[in-house]
């Protein structure tokens, strides 16, 4: 680690964060800790509470990294809301010394703040899109306030990012020519790495997800699964990982008569889910729209291939990495899990070099160059 980092950037996140997850999330979290390695990091928390009385600051540093957490009341209606988080946030920065850099971190619902903090320091702002929104059907429907927020980032932003081409091409219709780069969430290629033994089966499949029933479509690969046990491939199994509440999953996983073919596992350590992508034959995504999907990546450090619809990095996986599946369609994803069973070749070395794209390293590199041509 740099003893005496030459930048110091401050990040924040639209999202905040809560009791249950203090931080603001684990791709927002690496990365915080990946910059860390060279600058000077600050991340700004604005937590609002329901029983907050009075804005509370507290702080705490771990070598280059320093989080400021300004607890707020939630105030009763938008306008109080945001009056009091951008209060907040003002009481917030006053306990750090001033960046050269403002790095905000997905722009909807709250992107506001990230020019709050451009307009109190006088410092580029960079911003990296992570969000969905932009997916057909949801940008159509976007509220007044979203569209408010897009549009002063379009018009306050330095640099724009997005955490992939996918991505990129969407947000092209809100920001029109705009300049965007693409840089990846960076996946740690040290940790998630190929099994050196052989898979038991070749018919054990898993998915890892929110469950969102928006964007996921669990419901889907169940069908897919379901057709499989029809045509008699009885020794197919899924096994569905997820920190989210799967008891409505499972209840439909019961009803479709699966119970002997789908498991359930989560909360997982990186370590802990690691094993279990070592021990599968495939990660099976259903997703009718993702930005990045860093499972995705995970799996293919691990050396296992990715079944998956176009959406986020999985649009453009080469074949040795995976075989792509058509949106919705379970006859569609039950034929490629078919394939898998069936021995269709794959090379987890082969495999490993998609992920190879978005180790921290190469993380850390591009955004320095993007860092550093802003300033």
């Amino acid at each position: 680690m740099s003893s005496s980092p030459d930048l110091h950037i401050l990040i924040l996140s639209s999202w905040y964060p809560t009791l249950d997850h203090p931080f603001l999330g684990n791709f927002v979290q690496r990365q915080a800790i990946i910059l860390s390695e060279k600058y000077k990091v600050t991340i700004v928390h604005t937590v609002p509470l329901d029983d907050q009385k009075e804005i509370e600051i507290s702080k705490k540093t771990d070598n280059n990294l320093t989080e400021v957490y300004a607890k707020h009341p939630k105030g009763s209606h938008v306008f109080s809301r945001r009056k009091q988080r951008l209060k907040a946030l003002d009481l917030a920065f006053k306990q750090i010394e001033k960046p050269d850099l403002i790095h905000g971190q997905i722009i909807l619902p709250n992107g506001y703040l990230f020019v709050a903090a451009k307009d109190h320091f006088g410092c580029p702002l960079i911003v990296t899109e992570h969000g969905s929104y932009y997916r057909p059907g949801r940008k159509n429907k976007l509220t007044l306030k979203e569209k408010y927020v897009l549009q002063l980032i379009r018009k306050n932003a330095d640099r724009l990012i997005a955490v992939s081409s996918f991505l990129q091409k969407d947000m092209v219709s809100i920001f029109g020519d705009k300049n965007i780069s693409v840089i990846g969430n960076p996946v740690n290629t040290e940790l998630f790495r190929p099994n050196s033994q052989k898979h038991i089966s070749n018919a054990h499949f898993i998915h890892v997800s929110t469950l969102d029933p928006q964007i996921k479509n669990v419901p889907g690969i169940l069908e897919a699964m379901s057709l499989l046990v029809q045509k008699g491939y009885e020794e197919v199994r899924l096994t569905i990982v997820s920190d989210e509440n799967y008891e409505h999953i499972a209840d439909k996983v019961s009803s479709m008569g699966l119970n002997r073919y789908v498991d359930f596992a989560g909360p997982l350590t990186s370590e802990e889910l690691l094993d279990y992508y070592q021990k599968s034959t495939a990660l099976v995504m259903f997703s009718h729209y993702e930005t990045f999907s860093i499972v995705i990546a995970e799996a293919w450090a691990s050396g296992i291939p990715v079944i998956s619809t176009p959406v986020g990095i999985a649009a453009e996986m080469s074949e040795e990495a995976g075989i792509l599946v058509k949106d919705n369609d379970p006859l569609s994803l039950a034929m490629a899990m078919e394939k898998i069973i069936n021995d269709l070749p794959f090379d987890p070395v082969t495999i490993r070099k998609e992920a190879l794209k978005y180790t921290e390293q190469a993380f850390l590199h591009s955004i320095s160059e993007i860092y550093y041509a802003t300033l």
